[in-house]
């Protein structure tokens, strides 16, 4: 039986708003990029660059889903609400549900993105894997403090070069 038993729903991902203006400075910068792969005629950038502007358009209109989150001694679990059940599992299962030991972490940190919503991070002990980051409501972030001091290593956030130009351009 778990010691600790800490449970939330939170969004997939931090969502920022975009206005029109946003798709149109895209496509401009986008089409700029296009035009001078052709006058160096190298078409196969060019393509790239058409792909890639699509992908962004796609990627940027998409409203993030709920998940639910559970984070035990054992480990983190992560699923839809419906899905989440309170057994454990070792693996990705059909249901759409995902388990993380805390025995693949080294540590945490945390940061706050807006009024009551944190950024947790946890670490990989895999030095080529990046950060698993997880949204938490503030109280669930004070009770996983609380319960994961003994058992992970909390460390200072540090913001990445990608993550700054990420809220800038409000991706």
């Amino acid at each position: 039986m778990a010691q600790f038993e800490v449970n939330w729903i939170a969004p997939e991902f931090e969502y920022r708003e975009k206005d029109i203006s946003w798709y149109w400075i895209t496509i401009i910068i986008a089409a700029c990029i296009v035009a001078f792969a052709v006058w160096e005629r190298n078409f196969l950038f060019g393509f790239f660059v058409v792909l890639a502007e699509i992908l962004v358009i796609v990627w940027a209109n998409r409203e993030p889903r709920e998940l639910a989150f559970a984070l035990t001694d054992n480990g983190l679990s992560i699923g839809f609400p419906d899905t989440l059940s309170n057994k454990i599992p070792d693996e990705v299962i059909p249901g759409g549900e995902k388990f993380h030991s805390l025995k693949e972490f080294e540590s945490w940190s945390a940061e706050e993105i807006e009024e009551g919503w944190h950024e947790i991070a946890f670490n990989f002990q895999a030095k080529l894997r990046a950060p698993l980051k997880i949204l938490a409501p503030s109280e669930a972030l004070d009770e996983t403090r609380k319960n994961l001091k003994l058992l992970l290593r909390e460390v200072e956030h540090q913001t990445t070069l990608i993550e700054s130009i990420e809220k800038l351009i409000r991706f």
